[in-house]
């Protein structure tokens, strides 16, 4: 096969049957040598794509959790808003309570002097009497 005059068209003048089986013999063997190069390329291919999925797969279920994680976010910040808003409203609450006890102290300490002038004037007026 690697003589010069070992053709197809020497081959051809000789036999066409000889001419005809040389032709696909020169196909099996430039098959085979392409088949070895591409073979491997296929097997690399095959795992690319193996890893792609993978790979899909993996960025699905990531996808998954990060929205299932930004529902928890969000429904945690809403109850944080809605605590935050309550505890304001209970200190104002209790600011508003604290000012009017202190109030209310200061009108029984003042009560409390007028007390000994109402019973000495409740004396007067039985006296009087």
């Amino acid at each position: 096969m690697k003589g010069p005059s070992f053709t197809y068209e020497s081959l051809k003048s000789i036999s066409t049957a000889g001419a005809g089986l040389l032709k696909w013999v020169l196909a099996m063997v430039n098959y085979n040598n392409v088949a070895k190069t591409v073979e491997p390329k296929r097997k690399k291919v095959a795992e690319a794509e193996k890893n792609l999925r993978i790979a899909q797969k993996d960025l699905t279920n990531t996808k998954q959790q990060l929205h299932e994680l930004n529902t928890q976010l969000s429904t945690l910040r809403a109850q944080f808003e809605e605590k935050t808003a309550e505890q304001q409203d209970l200190k104002a609450k209790a600011d508003l309570m604290e000012r009017r006890l202190t109030a209310a102290s200061r009108l029984i300490a003042g009560l409390g002097s007028e007390r000994s002038r109402w019973n000495s004037d409740i004396e007067e007026l039985e006296r009087r009497k």
